[in-house]
């Protein structure tokens, strides 16, 4: 898939705009806005800390840039051909996803991207049984990710006892479990059952572990100030979380490994 054809890029008729950094022209890109709701107070942040981390971590992740109109916060998120496709069609074939697992650059990736989400706390993905905020660019044959609304501070679900925020940060943080909420989010989920290899969970998991300080700092930093949810204790909060989030990931994979994880194989690295 191209990328005329992956985002809606249009090229701007324009006088020639010049300068010293050479020739320059205009085009127009196209966003898809989303803003909090009751249900969904954090979605702004929640999508901005995850594009940033998840760019610096090097997927392929839609731009997020963060605007305000009036007194609306928005996320604005890149348009997508994927993310703009029905995602409730049929989840890849048992065959198509052995033959793109065949390769050791998509294993390798599609573990990375697991234990992003794991980090992020994210559970809205799926590649079945429905197909969920994951796509294939049929270009490259790399990954893409979409959608972190319901990462970190994650919404409400007061049927479920969840409260959004960061009572939602500190139970994940006691016991990943509490990150799965939704039936779709038990083992049958096909997403989680591609964590096969120790030695990829690990490899993954050390990548975080060596993102600076300041990386995650400045994650949290992008989120607006004007913008609340979160306030200032809690967007504290989430930088506590995620510095040692870093740290403690692998354990909470082992310690979770029968229940969560079970393709990979018991007894650890």
């Amino acid at each position: 898939m191209a990328d005329a054809d992956l985002y809606r890029i249009q090229e701007l008729p324009a006088d020639n705009l010049g300068g010293a950094s050479g020739e320059k022209r205009k085009f127009r890109l196209e966003f898809i806005g989303k803003a909090p709701t009751e249900r969904f107070p954090y979605t702004v942040a929640n999508e901005v800390v995850s594009n940033y981390i998840g760019t610096v971590m090097g997927f392929q992740i839609p731009a997020v840039i963060p605007h305000r109109i009036g007194e609306d916060p928005l996320a604005l998120i890149l348009w997508m051909s994927p993310a703009a496709r029905q995602q409730d069609g049929p989840p890849l074939t048992s065959k198509a996803l052995r033959d793109y697992l065949a390769s050791e650059e998509h294993r390798d990736e599609v573990h990375g991207a697991i234990i992003l989400d794991l980090f992020l706390a994210n559970t809205d993905r799926s590649f079945g049984p429905e197909r969920r905020n994951i796509a294939v660019d049929e270009s490259s044959g790399r990954l893409i990710l979409f959608d972190f609304g319901n990462a970190l501070f994650y919404r409400h679900r007061e049927h479920q006892g969840i409260q959004a925020g960061t009572p939602r940060l500190q139970a994940v943080a006691r016991d990943m479990r509490n990150m799965f909420d939704k039936p779709e989010h038990n083992p049958q989920n096909y997403y989680f059952q591609l964590l096969t290899d120790w030695s990829l969970v690990e490899k993954w998991c050390d990548r975080l572990r060596q993102l600076p300080d300041f990386v995650l700092e400045n994650a949290v930093r992008r989120i607006p100030d004007e913008i609340e949810p979160p306030n200032a204790a809690e967007r504290q909060g989430l930088v506590e979380f995620l510095k040692q989030r870093r740290v403690y990931l692998l354990e909470q994979i082992r310690n979770c490994r029968a229940d969560l994880f079970p393709g990979l194989p018991a007894g650890g690295a």
